[in-house]
């Protein structure tokens, strides 16, 4: 009973703390703060997870050797993408003011295999952490789909 008792406590506790520690103004609410290690790595981890989940039910059409898709898939990531991403000139200045940080794609690379790629350009790519913008990536279906 008393375990119980400590668990129920506890529960309790947690967000307690956390809506005082916001209230009292130390959490950090400005665009400039490096996000905290575990925010990040939270992030990450279920960003993964969902494109792991999402690219399974997808079959990525577009041939890898296909020279015109990989020409016109540059011209949709210059038009639509390096804004916020980079390009092959350099990190984006706009995209580095956004909390969580945009990853710098060609600066950074990617840890996602094709099928993924294909899943968060097809869908959009949400951040699960970000509760202000739970669908920051546009969706690009129809571009990318056309033939």
């Amino acid at each position: 009973m008393k375990t119980l008792l400590v668990f129920i406590l506890g529960l309790i506790a947690l967000p307690v703390l956390l809506a005082l520690a916001g209230v009292l103004g130390w959490l950090p609410s400005d665009a400039t703060a490096t996000p905290p290690a575990w925010e990040s790595s939270f992030g990450m981890r279920a960003l993964d997870a969902s494109l792991e989940k999402r690219s399974g039910k997808l079959a990525n059409p577009i041939d890898p050797k296909d020279a015109s898709a990989l020409a016109a898939g540059k011209k949709i990531y210059a038009d639509n993408c390096a804004g916020c991403h980079g390009g092959a000139k350099g990190p984006s200045s706009f995209g580095a003011g956004f909390y969580p940080r945009v990853p710098q794609f060609f600066q950074e690379g990617t840890d996602v295999d094709p099928n993924e790629a294909y899943a968060a350009i097809h869908d959009g790519k949400p951040f699960p952490w970000h509760l202000a913008r739970p669908r920051a990536g546009p969706r690009f279906a129809s571009a990318v789909c056309k033939k």
